[in-house]
């Protein structure tokens, strides 16, 4: 699928998740809203370029409800926890451009993602809702730590967290790849930033 049908996806699914904005967290160019079913097209179209899922283990959805399935999950985690993976949204343009956020895993440890389709890769665009992210589970939520993991091969994931400080603490192999795990104090976060 070519760059710029995906970012036309991007938007569609974007229209049709409604006016309104939603926005759990706002940074100065994305807002960050959990998904709605609406977004099922654009979730559709960020899975489906080989180069953005390769180092995460998930493949393509094989239809709308698999898609919808996972939208209905991060709705729960969302009432739950606060959490999830939100629709990240480039504010001045309105496009969705990737998602970003925190998940819970069965550890009960919180874990840091985030996906962009391609075109928007290198403009720093996962580094600042990252940050928001991390920003909302040390801040309002009260979290004492959160995890990361990203691909041993995956230079750019490795290098988004790093600046946002969080450390290496040993490698897995998780999704079928060889992966580093990473975790981030909030301690240790609000000492660097402060």
């Amino acid at each position: 699928m070519s760059q710029e049908k995906q970012g036309t996806q991007g938007r569609q699914g974007e229209a049709a998740s409604g006016q309104g904005d939603g926005f759990v967290l706002q940074t100065a160019r994305l807002g960050l809203r959990p998904h709605r079913l609406g977004d099922i097209p654009f979730m559709m179209a960020l899975n489906a370029d080989p180069e953005v899922v390769r180092y995460t283990g998930n493949v393509a959805f094989a239809n709308e409800e698999e898609a919808a399935e996972i939208i209905r999950a991060l709705g729960r985690q969302y009432e739950e926890t606060r959490t999830g993976r939100f629709l990240v949204v480039e504010r001045a343009s309105g496009e969705s451009v990737g998602w970003c956020g925190l998940k819970r895993g069965e550890d009960g440890a919180f874990d840091l993602g985030y996906r962009f389709f391609r075109q928007h890769w290198g403009r720093g665009l996962a580094t600042e809702s990252a940050r928001a992210c991390a920003e909302y589970g040390f801040g309002p939520l009260g979290l004492a730590r959160l995890v990361a993991y990203a691909a041993i091969e995956n230079p750019a994931s490795i290098a988004v967290l790093t600046k946002l400080g969080f450390r290496a603490i040993g490698e897995e192999f998780v999704h079928g790849m060889q992966a580093r795990h990473f975790e981030l104090l909030a301690v240790e976060y609000r000492a660097a930033a402060g």
